[in-house]
């Protein structure tokens, strides 16, 4: 474990979403997949597009994700949603601009939001952080429209805190693969010994991080646990965070 007061060398705090900053009370299940491509079906009917009848486009809307999603985990490139539904689209006959495709992500993803919440204090936890002066920033393995998932967080009253962003199906690799994490570090214009990762899997989140030289903290409640990836710090809560910086004086990066 790292001592407490090299946290002052800090200038950045990433974290990982899912079992991270978000607590999911159950996965997500063939109902909301089915709930969601009702919505995104209904959104184009209103839009003034011909879409085949819902049972159809939902067939063809989950298959087809479902055939990337199993390519993307044989050949290690992370699926793209928006790409899948736009070449979704345009086999049905028509053409769906940016704002409805856009539109149409959030709808697919919409009953996810009931899944999963942020725990309390972690909002206050985010805001402290910030105003100690340090960056903050999400890395996440996702192949959910980043759209769905910035309404989830502003849901929870997050996304605000995040001017850094970085999906795994807009980069086009996963964690613990090492360019996700570069590409977050060069967006912060930090270095990687002056950045903390926090997420939730030893073997994503840890070992990922590590990869780059980043300060690592896993979310866990169980600190004595043996691992092959050790973090440097754990924590079961993001509250408790707190406890490794020095709270009492607000300092600039």
């Amino acid at each position: 474990m790292i001592p407490v007061d090299t946290m002052k060398n800090i200038q950045a705090v990433v974290f990982d979403i899912g079992g991270t900053l978000l607590d999911f009370d159950r996965k997500e299940s063939y109902a909301e997949l089915k709930e969601g491509a009702r919505l995104a079906h209904g959104h184009l009917v209103s839009a003034g597009f011909s879409p085949p009848s819902v049972d159809r486009y939902r067939r063809r809307i989950i298959g087809r994700l479902a055939r990337a999603y199993l390519w993307s985990r044989m050949t290690g490139a992370e699926l793209d949603p928006m790409r899948e539904f736009d070449a979704m689209h345009r086999s049905m006959g028509f053409r769906v601009g940016s704002e409805d495709a856009i539109e149409l992500a959030r709808k697919l993803y919409s009953p996810n939001k009931a899944l999963a919440h942020a725990h309390p204090g972690t909002a206050n936890t985010l805001e402290t952080l910030r105003s100690l002066g340090l960056k903050l920033a999400l890395i996440s393995n996702t192949i959910a429209p980043p759209s769905g998932i910035e309404d989830h967080l502003t849901q929870e009253g997050l996304l605000d805190f995040f001017p850094v962003r970085i999906y795994s199906c807009v980069v086009g690799v996963p964690k613990p693969n090492r360019r996700i994490f570069n590409v977050a570090l060069e967006e912060l214009g930090v270095p990687p010994r002056r950045a903390l990762y926090v997420g939730d899997k030893p073997a994503i989140d840890v070992f990922g991080a590590k990869r780059v030289g980043m300060k690592t903290a896993l979310r866990t409640d169980d600190a004595h646990a043996k691992r092959k990836h050790e973090p440097d710090i754990c924590i079961p809560q993001i509250k408790d965070l707190l406890q490794y910086f020095d709270t009492d004086t607000s300092r600039g990066v």
